[in-house]
């Protein structure tokens, strides 16, 4: 039986090689996405800049031609530069929501026309964040994954005739590089406000996506589930 293929952008970051592992130890052919020239890990490779659409459309291509219908996306490639409002150059909020909404947004477009035009049934994940609702001093950062939230419910329906489910998953604090890029006192203050007062590792994070993309989340769809701890 061929496995099912999933991808992951972001793949070269903690959470990234977190998740291609967990989706591996649950049988999935998995295929990592991310600027780098190469890959870690040991796993299947693909460069991917998330903010140029034509190397989306390529990278889906490829993969597709090599291992066979891509039936899970995980957005997982994220941008946080840490600069308050009045810092914020033009610049800084293009990449922002280019690598954090608009990468996602046709991510997951070519990989649901392919998956319908092959059938349907599949699994798209979107990574938001605690701050789509609870508001960010790093605003762009925060606007953009309350998109994310609103994307993931937005297409689960149409998607959803097609046998497609859409989910998201919105992590606090991670004992990541951008987790430990947040300013001390403010970190510590969100771990401090947790019911289980410790940052989430990022296999935590990851166990989660591999519930949620598995049979045993098959009637959730448009929901985006807080995994915090208890923030």
């Amino acid at each position: 039986m061929t496995q099912s293929v999933a991808i992951v952008t972001g793949s070269n970051g903690k959470t990234g090689q977190a998740i291609l592992s967990a989706l591996s130890e649950a049988g999935y052919k998995v295929v990592g996405l991310d600027v780098a020239n190469e890959g870690l890990g040991g796993y299947a490779y693909r460069r991917c800049d998330v903010t140029r659409y034509d190397d989306i459309v390529a990278a889906v291509a490829a993969v597709e031609e090599e291992f066979g219908t891509i039936r899970v996306l995980v957005n997982n490639a994220g941008v946080w530069h840490g600069k308050t409002f009045f810092d914020i150059r033009p610049e800084d909020y293009d990449l922002t929501y280019n690598v954090n909404t608009r990468g996602p947004f046709f991510l997951s477009q070519e990989v649901a026309k392919r998956l319908i035009a092959a059938g349907g049934g599949g699994v798209i994940v979107n990574l938001a964040s605690i701050v789509a609702g609870a508001g960010s001093g790093v605003t762009d950062y925060g606007g953009s994954k309350a998109a994310i939230v609103n994307f993931t419910k937005s297409i689960a329906k149409p998607l959803g005739a097609h046998g497609i489910r859409v989910v998201g998953v919105s992590p606090g604090t991670i004992n990541t590089a951008m987790g430990e890029a947040v300013p001390a006192e403010i970190r510590n203050k969100l771990i401090a406000s947790s019911a289980l007062q410790r940052a989430a590792d990022p296999e935590e994070i990851a166990s989660v996506i591999a519930w949620m993309v598995s049979p045993g989340a098959g009637y959730v769809t448009g929901a985006t589930l807080d995994v915090n701890g208890g923030l």
